[in-house]
C-alpha cells in the first residue's frame, strides 16, 4: 500500500535564487534497469516554443520502460506543453522525440504508430455526461473501428472496458450515466478509458486532481501494479509534491526553460525543490 501525506501546494515567485540551485544533476538510472532496460521515450535536444517564445530549451531526456516519472514545476513552466509534444500534438521547434517501436514523431507513419500505443488521462476528464460510464471507456477504443459504424461495440471491446473499470474499482457503476457520478468517480472513468487501450506509454495531466486521499492511495497502488505487470512507461504532471515523492520512481523538475532536477523521487529534498520552485516570501 502506498501511503500519501496530505496534499500541499507550492507557490512560485519567479526563478529560484542561484544560492539555492542544486548541484549539477546526475542522470537518473532506475534501480530495476536490468529488468526494464528499454527507453520508451527519448528526447534529443528538444526545444518547444509558444507564440514564438521558447518555453523549454535543449531538453535531452529518456523515459524508461517500467517506471513512473513525475513532471513538476511552477505553473506556466511548460509541463503541459511537454505532455502535448509527447502526444505528438505539438511539434518541437528543434530536436526530436522518438518512441520505441515507432520512431521519430516528426514522421507521419511513426506518429500514427506511437499514438496506437499511447493513452492520456486528462485533468478535466473529457467525458460525455449523457453516456454510461462503460461507453465513455469504450471511446478509448474509438480509433479501432470505423467512426460511422452503426453496429454495437463488439463483445471483446465491452469486456476490455469492463476489465478497465474493474481495475479502478468502478465496475459496479458501469451502466450509470457519467453525469451522475461524483468527481472522483469521473476521474476513475477517465483513467479506465486510458487503461482500456492497453498502452505502452501512459501520460497523465494531474490525474489525481479530483481524487480524495484514500482513493489516491488505491489508484497509486493500481498504477504501480500496472507498471510492474505490463512494463508500462508512465509520465505524470503533478503539482502535489508529497504525492510526486511517494508515487513516482523519478522526478523531473522544470525551471527557467530547462531541467533543474532529474533523479530518484527519494532524492527530491528541500535543496532540490529550491532549484525548481522559488521560496515564498517571509511573513
Amino acid at each position: 500500500m502506498i501511503h500519501l501525506p496530505a496534499p500541499t501546494s507550492v507557490r512560485c515567485f519567479g526563478p529560484a535564487p542561484l544560492a539555492t540551485r542544486a548541484a549539477p544533476l546526475q542522470r537518473y538510472e532506475h534501480p530495476d534497469m536490468a529488468s526494464y532496460p528499454a527507453a520508451t521515450v527519448t528526447l534529443d535536444r528538444v526545444t518547444l516554443k509558444r507564440n514564438g517564445r521558447a518555453i523549454l530549451s535543449d531538453l535531452s531526456l529518456s523515459f524508461l520502460q517500467g517506471t513512473i516519472t513525475a513532471l513538476v514545476g511552477c505553473s506556466g513552466v511548460g509541463k503541459s506543453t511537454l505532455m502535448g509534444a509527447l502526444n505528438g500534438l505539438i511539434a518541437p521547434a528543434a530536436g526530436s522525440i522518438s518512441i520505441a517501436g515507432a520512431g521519430r514523431l516528426d514522421d507521419a507513419r511513426s506518429l500514427r504508430e506511437a499514438r496506437r500505443g499511447t493513452a492520456t488521462i486528462f485533468q478535466d476528464h473529457a467525458l460525455i455526461d449523457r453516456l454510461p460510464a462503460i461507453d465513455n471507456v469504450l471511446l478509448g477504443l474509438a480509433d479501432m473501428r470505423h467512426p460511422l459504424s452503426p453496429l454495437p461495440w463488439p463483445k471483446s471491446f465491452r469486456i476490455r472496458a469492463a476489465v478497465a473499470l474493474d481495475e479502478v474499482g468502478l465496475l459496479g457503476r458501469a451502466t450509470a450515466r457519467t453525469g451522475q457520478l461524483s468527481g472522483g468517480e469521473r476521474q476513475r472513468v477517465g483513467i479506465a478509458r486510458a487503461l482500456v487501450r492497453r498502452p505502452r506509454l501512459l501520460l497523465g495531466d494531474e490525474p489525481f486532481a479530483s481524487v480524495d486521499p484514500v482513493l489516491a492511495r488505491q489508484l497509486g497502488a493500481t498504477f504501480r501494479s500496472l507498471v510492474v505487470r505490463n512494463g508500462l512507461t508512465v509520465i505524470l504532471v503533478l503539482h502535489q509534491i508529497p504525492l510526486a515523492r511517494t508515487l513516482a520512481d523519478r522526478i523531473v523538475g522544470l525551471a527557467d526553460t530547462r531541467v533543474a532536477f532529474d533523479g530518484p523521487a527519494t532524492d527530491f529534498d528541500s535543496e532540490a525543490e529550491g532549484a525548481v520552485f522559488s521560496a515564498a516570501p517571509a511573513g
